[in-house]
């Protein structure tokens, strides 16, 4: 590989312990790095650890100074100034990639692009107002627009956006499905706590309409005189879910905050539910499993998609229409009939590890297209 081909750029407004896309960028920073690659980290806002987290791996940090509000013009001023340091770094290295986790238009390989379209269906059938920041969603709106133009390879979690882009007129050959991958030497299953001893139902998301917290709540309502030993933790961000559980009034509802190391959470759940209405992947099945706990989640997740037998959990459709009733179905059924033995702890992390073996990752796919030079057609 030579010298200008070993550097490669990273844009992300945010990097943290915490957070969907700060993970999934993460874990793809320590696959480059792995890889043999320098990694210049374009971010505007990290998280005052983040530097000594990564102070291992062979990273340029470039601070990229931009607004937090209002979020659109942030957004805006963060591509002027990304694209700044850009030209600067493509004099001394002309064919380096510049990646992105989010639609900045600039990046000519984009990860886990979502499909804005299906996106506000989704806000709008269960409920949401699908317009709620017009600047805001102008912007997106455009940035998703530019990106699937430009850029040289987009990656979908979501076989449904994948299919929503092509069907919209993006070429099939620009575009791949893959899925995030969990490391499952971290998430594997903590035996000397048994499911058996276990007497929680956890919950972890944010907004809680989006997420589910909102019927897990109505869910919890019908079923928690028949499981008088069990608990529904709700782990969450924001002062939205804190009022719904509030207004909910009902017995055994833990509170918590998120937290750097979901293991702590995860590790005290007999059961995790995630109903969500709408996700572009949904990392919290597949940690889930990985530690070999069985998982309860909608059919608008795709990660749902390795659930595959009773023994997994179990996958029910949200409609808009009586959900908290399915899902308390669902739950019910889980709780009943799904093993809890070491056994079957290890026999789910061991599917999921396989699962993963027969799917393209997301790391894996980065350091595969990165390869090609940025002046090269990858397609």
């Amino acid at each position: 590989m030579s010298a200008a081909r070993q550097h490669i750029a990273i844009l992300l407004n945010s990097l943290s312990p915490t957070g969907g896309i700060e993970r999934d960028a993460t874990k793809c920073i320590e696959a480059l790095a792995a890889d043999g690659w320098h990694i210049h980290l374009l971010v505007s806002f990290p998280h005052p650890d983040m530097p000594a987290l990564l102070s291992h791996l062979p990273v340029t940090w470039h601070k990229i100074t931009t607004l937090k509000r209002p979020p659109s013009i942030g957004q805006m001023i963060f591509i002027h100034q990304a694209q700044k340091v850009l030209n600067q770094l493509r004099i001394k290295y002309p064919n380096m990639h510049a990646v992105t986790f989010e639609n900045h238009p600039i990046a000519s390989i984009v990860v886990g692009c979502n499909s804005r379209r299906l996106w506000h269906q989704a806000r709008k059938k269960f409920g949401m107002k699908a317009n709620f920041r017009p600047l805001w969603e102008w912007w997106n709106t455009r940035a998703e627009r530019i990106c699937l133009k430009n850029a040289k390879k987009l990656a979908i979690y979501s076989k449904a956006a994948r299919q929503d882009f092509i069907r919209h007129g993006m070429p099939e050959e620009r575009i791949d499905r893959i899925i995030i991958p969990v490391n499952t030497d971290y998430f594997s299953p903590a035996l000397e706590t048994p499911l058996t001893e276990r007497n929680e139902i956890l919950i972890i998301g944010t907004n809680p309409k989006l997420k589910g917290i909102d019927i897990a709540l109505q869910a919890w309502e019908k079923l928690h005189q028949q499981y008088p030993e069990l608990s529904l933790r709700v782990v969450f961000r924001g002062p939205k879910s804190a009022a719904y559980i509030k207004r909910a009034k009902l017995p055994r509802v833990i509170a918590s905050p998120l937290i750097d190391d979901p293991r702590e959470y995860y590790n005290k759940a007999r059961l995790v539910i995630a109903p969500s209405a709408y996700e572009s992947w949904g990392n919290i099945i597949t940690e889930s499993l990985a530690l070999g706990i069985p998982v309860v989640t909608s059919k608008q997740t795709p990660s749902s998609e390795v659930i595959q037998s009773q023994e997994h959990g179990e996958v029910f459709n949200r409609t808009g229409k009586n959900d908290h009733i399915s899902l308390a179905h669902a739950m019910q059924n889980t709780l009943e009939n799904t093993a809890i033995d070491a056994q079957s702890m290890q026999s789910r992390h061991q599917h999921l590890v396989n699962f993963q073996s027969q799917h393209l990752i997301s790391t894996k796919w980065l350091c595969g297209v990165v390869q090609q030079p940025l002046k090269e057609d990858i397609s």
